[in-house]
């Protein structure tokens, strides 16, 4: 008999704990307001907005910075060439501002000396025979013809 009233009891314990499941399921399932509903919709566009504000803010933040960066390099670009200096430095100096690009040409500039346009050479083609264009003395002679004995 003991072991009836002990599987009886165990049983009762069974079907008080489902209760008690089914009950706590009855408590879940709580049904919302409008008003409610409304609240939470409103919250979550809030934050939505929060978020697409700060993106934007960001990639404002980097549009800015890529411009300044480029409007340094082309500053840099036209101080190299008022100096008379390769462009190609450009791809090595970098400057904060204005001030900051002027001082490192200078210092470049005082380190290497005077690397103006005055001391280029001059480029392209030179007219064979032209007047005033004679090599060792010879103006308006053409060496070619002069190696040819056709002068």
């Amino acid at each position: 008999m003991e072991n009836t009233n002990t599987e009886q009891s165990t049983q009762a314990e069974n079907m008080g704990n489902e209760a008690d499941v089914q009950g706590d399921a009855k408590k879940e399932q709580r049904r919302f307001t409008q008003e409610e509903v409304n609240g939470f919709i409103q919250s979550r566009i809030g934050r939505m907005k929060e978020q697409a504000a700060k993106e934007a803010e960001t990639a404002y933040n980097q549009k800015l910075a890529d411009i300044e960066a480029r409007e340094r390099k082309l500053l840099l670009k036209e101080r190299l060439s008022d100096r008379g200096m390769p462009k190609e430095l450009a791809d090595i100096i970098t400057g904060t501002d204005e001030k900051d690009i002027d001082a490192k040409l200078d210092a470049l500039q005082k380190i290497y000396g005077n690397t103006g346009k005055e001391t280029e050479k001059p480029g392209g083609f030179i007219a064979i025979g032209a007047p005033g264009t004679g090599t060792h003395g010879t103006q308006g002679v053409d060496p070619v013809r002069r190696a040819m004995g056709l002068n």
